[in-house]
């Protein structure tokens, strides 16, 4: 007994010190070493940089290290080197010790979503620029890109932080971004389920559910080892806290050779028997039975806020995942839509959760029609269809909270364009009241009083 608690001691404060360490050698990077020899180390250069342009960087290094450790470890990078899964693991942990203790939210929508996320944004966007504009070779530059080459501002980067490494803890459960989002874990997915060290059971089970309680990416890790004989789910990162939380030691971390694997496509899919367990049950929430439902609501709120205010695809999609689950979950849309079909409007839902879904849906009904009156706008502006772009930038800088000047010049050069004058000039001003260093509202002031004298 002695021995295995010094084990399980020595593993994890390993894993805590390896963490903690990642976040020490970032801050080295950003504040001392700087980006003259090694730039932004950022998963996303392997689809910036090398998919799109044939740079190999720093960060392209990293990618495909963490790939090639995938196909042996699992996704030890995951759960031993990534500093955001780190943050909602602290998440987690200052949670339980306010004693708040969220139910976890399972979801079809862990393995659909992250990779929608990966090839809708990353892969597909970035292999059609190479396709549509060849490599001219492939170059090696670990230096490029700064360091801050895509990270946001202050404080859009301080809210994708609070929403994306706390509140998707408190309101989906462990681990809510690496499961619901991250498009990094979605890359590693393949590998994870080619990897050699799986957990893998060793007989002896008592079914006490502390490997699946334990388990700080909520993977059902009782049902998987009693069923497949290992641990199949490729959100799976590696941390090993299951095996040395066992109390019958019926896990271990153990290697085993790939070419006698048993490989079924049904141990990778999420069967709607897990988290049924009696002592496990009350602890996870699942949302199977909606994921018609909730799918098109996290991406059509996920779109309508996308790039607004200067929000990135995680902030958009975080904030997205965290209404839509509330929606049907907290709000009970399901039931709202039963009675709605069945004319019995009210039932027996709360009035609140009604304006409660109601505001959340305006919200992003709102933002969606400002997203759609920006994106026809400026496509319409482009190719010189000023009727058209008027009403929808008009209603654009009417709708959208953010005063934007940009929007305010192109009004003002298309009513120049139509001789409106009048309109021409407010807009003008507009413009340069939003931005009073910029010549652009300057020069369209002189060209509209040199056309009206």
């Amino acid at each position: 007994m002695v021995s295995k608690l010094i084990t399980t001691n020595m593993i994890q404060k390993l894993r805590i010190t390896s963490l903690v360490g990642i976040h020490l050698l970032i801050l080295a990077h950003i504040f001392y070493f700087g980006d003259e020899i090694i730039g932004s180390l950022d998963f996303q250069e392997f689809f910036h940089s090398f998919i799109k342009y044939g740079i190999i960087n720093a960060g392209v290094v990293l990618v495909i290290l963490a790939f090639i450790t995938t196909l042996i470890f699992g996704r030890f990078f995951c759960g031993w080197a990534c500093h955001f899964g780190a943050i909602q693991e602290l998440a987690w942990w200052l949670l339980n010790k306010m004693g708040i203790k969220p139910r976890t939210v399972n979801s079809s929508l862990v393995t659909i979503l992250p990779l929608f996320i990966l090839l809708n944004f990353y892969i597909a966007p970035n292999l059609a620029n190479a396709l549509n504009s060849p490599w001219e070779g492939i170059t090696i530059n670990l230096g490029m890109p700064e360091i801050w080459a895509f990270l946001p501002g202050f404080v859009i980067g301080t809210l994708t932080f609070v929403v994306d490494g706390f509140l998707i803890v408190y309101f989906l459960g462990r681990k809510g971004f690496c499961r619901f989002l991250c498009p990094w874990g979605a890359f590693l997915k393949l590998p994870n389920s080619l990897a050699m060290f799986k957990v893998r059971n060793t007989g002896g089970c008592i079914e006490s559910g502390k490997c699946t309680s334990n388990c700080p990416v909520g993977i059902d890790v009782s049902y998987e080892i009693n069923n497949y004989d290992k641990v199949t789910n490729t959100n799976c990162t590696s941390c090993m806290i299951c095996t040395e939380g066992c109390p019958s030691s019926a896990l271990a971390y153990k290697w085993e050779n790939p070419l006698k694997e048993n490989f079924q496509f049904k141990h990778y899919g999420l069967n709607r028997e897990m988290f049924t367990l009696s002592v496990i049950a009350d602890k996870f929430q699942s949302v199977h039975a909606r994921d018609f439902l909730l799918l098109p609501l996290v991406l059509a709120f996920g779109y309508a806020i996308d790039g607004l205010y200067g929000m990135g695809h995680f902030l958009s999609f975080g904030i997205a995942a965290i209404s839509a689950v509330q929606l049907i979950t907290t709000t009970n849309l399901m039931s709202a839509y039963q009675q709605l079909t069945q004319g019995s409007i009210g039932g027996n839902i709360p009035k609140k959760k009604y304006i409660l879904a109601t505001m959340i849906l305006l919200v992003f009904a709102w933002h969606g029609v400002v997203k759609f009156s920006i994106w026809r706008g400026l496509d319409q502006f482009e190719n010189k269809q000023y009727s058209s772009a008027i009403p929808n930038l008009e209603r654009a800088v009417v709708m959208y909270p953010k005063p934007i000047g940009r929007f305010h010049l192109m009004l003002g050069q298309m009513y120049l364009e139509t001789e409106e004058i009048e309109k021409a000039r407010e807009h003008a001003l507009n413009a340069q009241k939003i931005n009073p260093e910029h010549d652009g509202p300057r020069e369209l002031l002189e060209r509209i009083e040199g056309f009206s004298h």
